[in-house]
């Protein structure tokens, strides 16, 4: 059989020592959050990151047009804004942890556990809020969560990545989030663990009759 190149070999085994040290971070630091942070700490934590996507929406629509050569900025500026916002009114008020319902009926009792390291995948065609993983953004968050005193590699990402270094993460972590093109999706759904993949395509709509039809258009275009 032919033989890799020493080179690869050697690029392989540098890739599989990063991801697995990255993974070890994650875990040391999700079982030192678990330990340390309530529910009130939790929740403060996300609204934090939250919003320093929300306050830098401007800069970071900027760079991912800059970067990726798609898009509108000002759309992009809009979305930052709406998809932060809209992240944190979803999850304001919401358990994430410990007894999260009793049913007095059966006694079915619910307790939330840390569904473990998730591997959010960037797509080119969204770079910052879904699920708002690029370098700058995650170097944005860290700064804003330094004050909490989150343990030390609970938000991570790849400096520099490559699709040797994906597959890699994938392959390791617990749940894999991805959204973009269908070949991403695609390799999501191959890596052997939980995906959540969203495709390409807009969503199809049916209108009724007896509406403003332009302003419908204005709408969904929107």
């Amino acid at each position: 059989l032919p033989q890799s190149p020493p080179e690869e070999i050697t690029l392989h085994t540098q890739t599989e020592m990063e991801i697995k040290e990255m993974i070890a971070r994650a875990e040391k630091a999700q079982q030192e959050y678990e330990e340390r942070f309530n529910q009130d700490a939790v929740d403060e934590v996300v609204k934090a990151a939250t919003k320093v996507i929300y306050d830098n929406a401007e800069k970071l629509a900027r760079l991912a047009v800059d970067e990726t050569k798609m898009g509108v900025y000002e759309h992009k500026v809009a979305k930052n804004r709406n998809k932060a916002k809209g992240i944190w009114l979803n999850l304001q008020g919401e358990k994430s942890m410990g007894v999260l319902d009793i049913d007095d009926r059966t006694g079915l009792i619910k307790i939330a556990k840390p569904v473990g390291i998730v591997a959010g995948i960037t797509p080119m065609t969204n770079p910052i809020v879904t699920p708002m993983p690029p370098n700058e953004p995650v170097n944005m968050i860290n700064e804003a969560l330094a004050k909490y005193h989150v343990p030390e590699g609970l938000v991570q990402v790849i400096e520099e990545p490559s699709i040797q270094k994906t597959q890699e993460l994938m392959s390791h972590v617990d749940v894999v989030v991805a959204t973009g093109g269908m070949q991403m999706v695609h390799s999501a759904y191959s890596s052997g663990k939980p995906s959540f993949g969203v495709g390409a395509g807009n969503v199809q709509v049916i209108l009724d009759r007896n509406i403003d039809y332009d302003e419908a258009a204005d709408k969904i275009i929107t």
